[in-house]
């Protein structure tokens, strides 16, 4: 968590580090916990779940009301943020016009919206754009320089393609498979790992693939320091589009090359990134020309400051939330 900083969670991934839940400010959401949080004449900023995604939104709107009413016994307004990365087109999202007309003039509760994609800035412009002109918003992709967390590492990389998640249709892992025997990944003398945080699911693996279940966050980090690629060939499948596709993001910070799909929500903004190769959706002969390219690539790749962390973000709140007033 950033310095200054309170999360009130509503609900929690599987696969999120269980050491975060039990940082400082960090709690479960209570209407208590948010009207304490409002008391504080410190706060400046109450950063709400995004519109689009709709069940959370309508807690949100309650929690604006009461950030709104509070102005009263406050010194200062509190502003009301949110960091949006939606990917899937919000026609599908949200199919009623009407509901969709509703979600638009909700917008207008918000003070500034950061983006974290070009793709979601786009979504939200084609159904809301008469909206955004109305409130501050700006598009800032995720840092893709060096991993924080680890050390400077000069250890050679190992002949391994790491899928980092649940190996699931809609993550792409059955064409991965696919593209993988098409690579003839086995014969090139190279590994296929699959880090899967559920381990549920069962599958007939060919050669050179195994499975790790449930690594812990440590092992992980490893594993991205050791690998030479990430794949994430992420497919779109109804009521689901990738967002933006955090596996990748990790193998960017960690050195590693990409291969990856035009789904994910960060494709439009990594197209001229050197280590990343794009490729088709759900189709095997792309993917495995994409993991052909990437075998075949530089040793180590340089990790480039791209990018914006958390702290960005909120400073970028603060500025344009200032200009308002």
């Amino acid at each position: 968590m950033p310095p200054g900083q309170a999360l009130l969670h509503t609900s929690r991934r599987d696969d999120a580090d269980a050491a975060l839940l039990t940082a400082p400010g960090v709690a479960p959401f209570t209407w208590r916990a948010l009207l304490r949080a409002l008391r504080d004449p410190d706060l400046e900023i109450l950063e709400v779940a995004e519109p689009l995604w709709v069940g959370e939104w309508r807690r949100a709107l309650r929690c604006i009301a009461v950030a709104k009413a509070a102005r009263i016994v406050r010194r200062r307004p509190v502003a009301v943020a949110t960091y949006a990365i939606e990917n899937l087109d919000a026609r599908e999202r949200v199919r009623r016009r009407g509901a969709r007309l509703a979600l638009g003039v909700s917008l207008l509760t918000l003070d500034a919206v950061v983006f974290g994609t070009t793709g979601a800035y786009e979504n939200y412009r084609r159904a809301f754009g008469w909206s955004l002109r109305r409130t501050r918003h700006t598009v800032l992709t995720p840092r893709l320089d060096g991993c924080t967390v680890c050390a400077p590492d000069d250890a050679p990389r190992e002949r391994t393609v790491l899928f980092l998640g649940t190996p699931s249709e809609r993550k792409g892992f059955p064409v991965l498979l696919e593209a993988w025997e098409r690579v003839g990944g086995a014969e090139r003398g190279w590994r296929l790992v699959v880090a899967d945080p559920g381990g549920a699911d069962e599958h007939e693996l060919p050669a050179g693939v195994s499975v790790t279940v449930d690594p812990p966050r440590a092992e992980v980090h490893e594993l991205l320091r050791s690998s030479a690629v990430v794949a994430m060939p992420s497919v779109r499948r109804p009521g689901w589009r990738e967002q933006i596709g955090l596996p990748l993001v990790e193998g960017l910070t960690h050195g590693c090359r990409v291969v990856t799909t035009t789904e994910t929500g960060l494709a439009d903004d990594l197209r001229e990134h050197p280590a990343v190769e794009l490729t088709t959706p759900g189709d095997p002969a792309s993917l495995a020309e994409g993991l052909r390219r990437a075998m075949e690539g530089p040793v180590t790749v340089a990790a480039g400051r791209r990018g914006h962390t958390k702290s960005d973000v909120v400073a970028w709140w603060r500025a344009a939330c200032a200009l308002r007033r």
